[in-house]
């Protein structure tokens, strides 16, 4: 992949992306190179992905790390982030994009092309250790008009530490008006802040493994799908949801900041949910299997 060097990158801001129904390569982050740095050092990076790691090779220090700590398979992706020089903190930083590494400001370039229907949610498991009121963060971004149109863009902060593997999820948002997307981006960054700014805690841990895009369930799956009914939708106070007698599963309300607001487990044919704490407005669901299958997805509106 290209790298772009000039100087020390001042914040970790960058992109990803990945293809149609088939996942983002190296998802699992199994697979790792090592690649040359500008003075004569070397880092490794998990192939397929960028890093921070790019713009900080040249003081010799990297922020993201191959970690046998691993959800799944041999490894995981560790990031951190450090102390660079004065006030600039280096933010730990994976992408599918193409890094950016400037004094004043580093950024993204791009993504990869993706021109099909766009995905759901994105999945993935995480450990979290936040210095102070820190949060890491994920940003996923459909690009067309040579990357100067954005035609969705979802963000997902990681506000809670996770000492243990922990699974999240959260909704994409949709794409409006039809268009056809040309690239798709997705970035990860273990603090929330601008380290040219000083905002980046250093310290702030954090662990990635088994990402991936969920899809419209298709094929046998939507057996599953159709026999799970959200209702009445609009809903004031409370909504119903039906599902197939013997099904365990959860059922997980997001709103439209990637933050999960509610989750009840369904055991029963028929669970009634109450929705009268949460603000007016649009929602995403999910229902997930107790294997982490993604059931059934949708839009949820809620009415005072």
């Amino acid at each position: 992949m290209r790298k772009i060097y000039t100087i020390i990158m001042a914040s970790a801001f960058a992109v990803a992306q990945s293809s149609a129904q088939t996942q983002a390569p190296n998802i699992g982050f199994e697979n790792w190179e090592t690649l040359q740095g500008p003075i004569s050092n070397t880092y490794d990076e998990p192939a397929n992905w960028n890093s921070s790691n790019e713009c900080t090779a040249l003081l010799n220090q990297f922020a993201v790390t191959k970690s046998t700590d691993a959800h799944s398979g041999s490894f995981s992706v560790r990031m951190e982030t450090f102390q660079a020089f004065g006030n600039i903190r280096a933010n730990g930083v994976i992408t599918t994009a193409d890094m950016i590494c400037l004094a004043a400001g580093g950024g993204q370039e791009g993504g990869m092309a993706y021109t099909d229907a766009a995905p759901d949610s994105v999945i993935g498991w995480y450990k979290y250790a936040p210095v102070n009121s820190d949060s890491g963060y994920s940003q996923v971004m459909f690009l067309s008009n040579n990357d100067m149109d954005t035609l969705s863009y979802t963000r997902y902060n990681f506000v809670q530490a996770a000492s243990t593997w922990t699974r999240f999820s959260f909704p994409l948002k949709p794409i409006q008006g039809g268009q056809t997307p040309e690239k798709l981006s997705l970035f990860f960054s273990c603090s929330w802040g601008d380290g040219s700014q000083g905002q980046a805690e250093v310290g702030s841990t954090m662990y990635i493994d088994d990402v991936s895009f969920v899809f419209n369930p298709q094929g046998v799956n939507n057996i599953a799908a159709s026999s799970i009914q959200v209702y009445p939708n609009p809903a004031a106070g409370e909504f119903n949801v039906t599902i197939a007698a013997g099904t365990n599963a959860t059922l997980e309300v997001i709103d439209m900041t990637g933050k999960m607001v509610k989750k009840v487990k369904l055991t029963e044919a028929r669970t009634k949910v109450d929705v009268g704490q949460l603000v007016a407005g649009l929602y995403m669901y999910q229902v997930i299997a107790v294997d982490h299958t993604v059931l059934k997805t949708g839009k949820l509106m809620v009415n005072p």
